[in-house]
């Protein structure tokens, strides 16, 4: 109907309404009729600019010809390309429109885009090429966009490593090793816990600068360097003089392994303690081969370990208490002291313990049992194994400043068990409100400070004000800072000072957080046991079992 108004250009590439003199169009026009005249001239796949179809359709109705003469309501477009480049110029992706009628995507005009948005580096090649490809599919502005060009992450500087080079003894109480004939010696701890002098103890890596990225336009991505960290230097050792990222043994002696650095003890060997050799008290390590029986005590300026058991004995050390098989003391009655006690300022180790007393200020770790014992620990306090299927709290009462963690918690039909995480909760509380209050206070002293006029006062008063003034705003960060990091702390502590079980919650465990308490009366599955600051939470969890 409107076919013959519909006029080609000399190029085939654009379509014009064109209007011939004393023309006039008495019919409805609809935009379906523009579509069907495109077809029958084949030039459907062009495309239409639907508003000058609008206009011409008005036109049309109000019978004003003259004005729509001449437009232009079609074109042949070849396909277009669009280029998204991230904020941070690591990425950009191009989006492609399929033709009009037009030709599909070639490669100049991708090169022309890439030089234009100043895309460099990281040019995903085959990404251009399934974009070439795909443009040929495409039907008329049907889009496929595809990642072109990806920059490189700069990949941050290792901070300074520091590797032993000897055996930690608590290691080999968690894993014992095996002998060349496949058995496993579980009192052969010589060589493991003793070092002679000129031994290579640690080496330190020095921290790395990291390696820079670099944009998809070619801007420097600057790495952040690693943090530098020298050694800590410990009695028994020090600094190799031909290698000053090593340190070696000063004396003979057992190696007790810092983070960064190795302090070396005397060490005394025995081969048990009992009533034939008495209490021992030495200032330095003691190696134990086997035992330390029954009514013994036993003390240590550095670590003590034993290659057999502990049973009803008296054990301090100021550094780690390590045992080879376990700790074992008699029964008690509730109101009674348990007859085997160990005291470490550094941290116990075992593989079980039971009606024993223990209180280390570093993390307790016990692999198999924990039965019927009263464990405090400043730090936190671990009875399982290191595939964590095994080890159990049964009875007894456990107390950590920090986190709690077991395989099983209770015993099907046993004694009532207590576990208290977060143990210093209220400690840190109260720190918060003194410094938040000492905060208040100083923020009150300036404030008042600032609004004394100083004009008025004396040349004397007035510099003695202005001291005052600036040492309480110094106060006031110091203590801004102080309280930020402090609250950082101990968010941390609410977050993760939980109680957790790998396998399974029995009835009549009593978990405790701050002054709340939450008494089992059903099993539970793998669960975490955490503190809002208000109520205790118990929610299951996914474990993924060791090999």
């Amino acid at each position: 109907m409107i076919d013959h108004f519909l006029v080609f250009s000399d190029n085939k590439s654009v379509i014009r309404f064109i209007v011939p003199e004393n023309t006039t169009l008495n019919q409805s026009i609809e935009v379906m009729h523009f579509h069907q005249a495109l077809h029958s001239i084949g030039a459907d796949q062009f495309y239409l600019f639907e508003n000058k179809v609008e206009e011409i359709i008005v036109a049309i109705n109000k019978g004003s010809l003259s004005s729509i003469d001449d437009t232009v309501i079609a074109q042949r477009l070849n396909a277009q390309l669009s280029i998204h480049i991230q904020d941070d110029e690591m990425k950009a992706s191009m989006t492609v429109t399929g033709a009009y009628g037009g030709q599909p995507l070639r490669g100049p005009a991708i090169i022309t885009a890439l030089t234009e948005n100043r895309i460099l580096k990281g040019i995903q090649k085959e990404s251009l090429k399934t974009l070439l490809l795909k443009s040929k599919d495409l039907a008329s502005g049907e889009t496929y966009s595809k990642v072109i060009a990806i920059g490189r992450e700069a990949i941050p500087g290792q901070d300074t490593l520091f590797e032993a080079l000897v055996p930690n003894v608590k290691e080999r109480i968690l894993q014992p090793q095996e002998t060349d004939d496949g058995h496993v010696d579980m009192r052969n701890l010589g060589e493991v816990i003793s070092v002679k002098k000129n031994t290579p103890l640690m080496k330190r890596i020095p921290a790395t600068q990291g390696v820079n990225g670099k944009t998809i336009t070619g801007k420097i991505v600057i790495a952040t360097p690693g943090n530098d960290s020298p050694f800590q230097l410990y009695s028994g050792s020090s600094l190799s003089p031909n290698n000053p990222e090593l340190l070696i043994s000063d004396i003979d002696g057992t190696p007790l392994i810092h983070k960064a650095g190795v302090g070396i003890d005397n060490l005394l060997t025995l081969k048990s303690v009992n009533a034939t050799t008495g209490h021992v008290s030495f200032e330095g390590s003691i190696f134990v081969q086997e035992d330390i029986e029954s009514g013994m005590k036993v003390t240590a300026t550095g670590s003590i370990t034993v290659g057999g058991f502990i049973e009803n004995a008296e054990v301090t050390a100021k550094h780690d208490i390590t045992v080879m098989n376990g700790i074992i003391g008699r029964p008690v009655h509730d109101d009674d002291n348990l007859t085997c006690v160990l005291k470490a300022e550094g941290s116990i180790t075992s593989k079980l313990a039971q009606n024993a007393y223990l209180m280390a200020h570093n993390d307790i770790h016990i692999t198999l049992h924990a039965n019927h014992c009263l464990v405090e620990s400043l730090g936190s306090i671990y009875v399982l194994d290191k595939t964590e299927r095994n080890g159990t709290i049964s009875g007894g009462s456990l107390t950590a400043n920090g986190s709690i963690k077991t395989a099983n918690l209770g015993i099907e039909g046993g004694a009532y068990t207590k576990v208290h995480a977060f143990h210093n909760f209220n400690e840190q509380k109260e720190n918060l409100h003194s410094l938040q209050k000492h905060l208040d206070d100083v923020s009150a002293q300036v404030v008042k400070i600032a609004q004394i006029n100083i004009e008025r006062q004396s040349p004397e008063l007035a510099e003695k004000i202005l001291r005052s003034k600036e040492k309480s705003t110094q106060d006031l960060q110091v203590i801004k800072s102080k309280l930020a990091k402090e609250q950082i702390i101990f968010n941390a502590n609410l977050k993760d000072n939980h109680v957790f079980v790998t396998n399974k919650i029995f009835p009549r465990v009593d978990v405790q957080f701050n002054t709340e308490h939450l008494v089992t009366k059903r099993e539970y599955s793998p669960s975490k046991i955490s503190y809002s600051g208000y109520d205790i939470d118990i929610e299951p969890v996914m474990t993924k079992k060791k090999s």
